[in-house]
């Protein structure tokens, strides 16, 4: 008993020095040096190969990203191909992508192959000689037409120059060039019968202006002084003379705004040719000319459609074990990418659901009003409008509207004009309403300026394809940060209870 008093004792003896030099296993040990270079290496490598990574997969955003929004939308009926074909994924996957391309992807190609086709020949014959009686019909319609539109824009440029030099031979042939003109177009010209007083101070500032230049009155050039009047008499005279053809122009032309107008909407035959020109050489390149670059455009196009085919097949295949994957190397809460996910998925309905198909809803209506009101390249403007309709708050009436203007003042079919805007008001636009109304059912929760910013921010930066990233990307921001004030309240009230202040917990 005495020896094993002993042992015992000394045991005990040996476990408090052990405890003494080793530290409890429960005590927060700092990491090693080599743990923390291995980590910030880590880092450092996961950040250089997902910069890699970007930019190798950047060139497939656009494919990738409608890969999965079809998937979303097809998602129901690809469940209903796959309880037909026993469970098959492989077999449903193929028929479900053979379903997109038949009913999305062929007849987007045709139409835009169609519309491309349209604009060509429109672009590449032009009539300039109908095109200028459109617009002068046009013009005298809107009662924006000019008569003398030529002297007009000469006599403005001449009410500018009067300033610009002091030699006396050119003053004085510009001067009576104004003279000449005012008293021309005050009596060929039809106007308001206050614009006639007008004219006649004008006339009267210009006959003052170019007496003093017409006599040459000696100048001391030795004398500073005497030089610097004349110089001041100069400008104060011209300034004077050119302030009074402005006065009269806007007299006669029928105010400021107006009379700017008349002058815009007039130009001369050799600037609207000059206009037309720019505008051919602007866009036949791009849609006529089968250049080096417009074949490289064609390749991409070509590689991006079988990159968006071949995704949809293994998304509908391998969709939810990628998903898996991802969420298990996310390191956000799986509570957090579930939402995203949902928010994903109801944005991709909200937007491609609702938007996509009240567009093309409304760009049918009108191409089938402007076939009847007998306007050509029916299939271009379809397009037009189906593209415009996706924009917020301009729609498709900033297609349809100008139409009609274009038929009761170009083509002076007044009938047909009020009959296309009623119609393009009362059913084109308004069908909108009742599509959206229908699909979302209460499930778009984006402000409708938030929704027009987010489609040109959209379209800026990702070209046409940002019709849809545009607002998905505002979406899904609005959704992480819903998320964050989320955590940051579950926080408060954890530290609440413990009866511990927020900040004291953090740090």
């Amino acid at each position: 008993m005495a020896n094993r008093s002993k042992k015992t004792t000394k045991a005990s003896v040996e476990a408090a020095e052990t405890a003494d030099t080793h530290p409890p296993e429960n005590r927060t040990a700092l990491p090693s040096l080599s743990r923390i270079l291995s980590v910030v290496m880590l880092i450092l490598g996961i950040i250089a190969v997902g910069a890699l990574f970007y930019k190798v997969m950047a060139g497939f955003f656009v494919p990738l990203f409608l890969a999965a929004l079809l998937v979303v939308i097809f998602r129901p009926v690809h469940e209903w191909i796959f309880l037909r074909t026993g469970g098959k994924k492989r077999v449903s996957a193929l028929a479900t992508t053979g379903l997109v391309l038949a009913v999305v992807l062929m007849p987007l190609i045709l139409i835009i192959s169609v519309a491309t086709s349209q604009f060509t020949a429109m672009v590449s014959h032009v009539n300039f000689e109908a095109l200028t009686q459109a617009l002068d019909r046009g013009r005298e319609q809107l009662g924006i037409s000019l008569a003398h539109a030529e002297q007009f824009r000469r006599l403005d440029q001449l009410s500018d120059s009067l300033d610009e030099t002091e030699d006396a031979t050119i003053v004085v042939a510009n001067v009576n060039e104004a003279y000449a003109l005012v008293d021309f177009l005050q009596r060929e010209v039809e106007g308001p019968e206050t614009a006639a007083a007008f004219a006649d101070i004008a006339m009267d500032q210009l006959r003052e202006f170019g007496s003093p230049a017409t006599e040459e009155p000696a100048v001391d050039e030795e004398n500073p002084i005497g030089k610097l009047d004349a110089e001041e008499r100069f400008h104060r005279q011209s300034l004077a003379a050119s302030a009074s053809i402005r006065n009269w122009m806007r007299a006669k032309l029928g105010g400021t705004f107006t009379s700017q107008l008349r002058l815009l909407a007039n130009p001369s035959a050799e600037d609207f040719k000059n206009l037309l020109s720019r505008v051919r050489e602007t866009l036949q390149p791009r849609f006529v000319s089968l250049t080096s670059a417009t074949g490289t455009y064609l390749i991409q196009i070509l590689v991006g459609l079988a990159v968006l085919v071949i995704a949809v097949y293994f998304f509908l295949i391998d969709g939810a074990a990628m998903i898996r994957t991802l969420m298990r190397l996310s390191p956000l809460d799986d509570n957090y990418e579930a939402r995203l996910l949902m928010e994903f998925d109801r944005t991709s309905r909200a937007v491609v659901l609702a938007s996509v198909l009240s567009a093309l809803v409304q760009g049918v209506l009108s191409a089938i009003a402007f076939w009847f009101c007998g306007f050509e390249s029916i299939i271009l403007l379809f397009l037009i409008t189906s593209m415009m309709a996706l924009v917020p708050f301009l729609g498709a009436a900033s297609v349809w509207l100008p139409c009609a203007v274009y038929l009761g003042t170009v083509d002076q079919r007044w009938t047909a004009a009020v009959v296309l805007a009623i119609y393009g008001t009362t059913i084109v636009s308004s069908i909108d309403n009742v599509i959206k109304m229908y699909v979302l059912q209460g499930r778009s929760t984006l402000h409708p300026l938030f929704a027009l910013l987010s489609v040109l921010g959209g379209v800026k930066v990702f070209g046409p394809i940002g019709i849809l990233v545009g607002p998905m990307v505002v979406v899904f921001l609005q959704t992480l940060l819903e998320i964050l004030n989320h955590e940051l309240a579950g926080r408060d009230a954890t530290a609440a209870l413990e009866g511990t202040p927020p900040m004291a917990e953090a740090d």
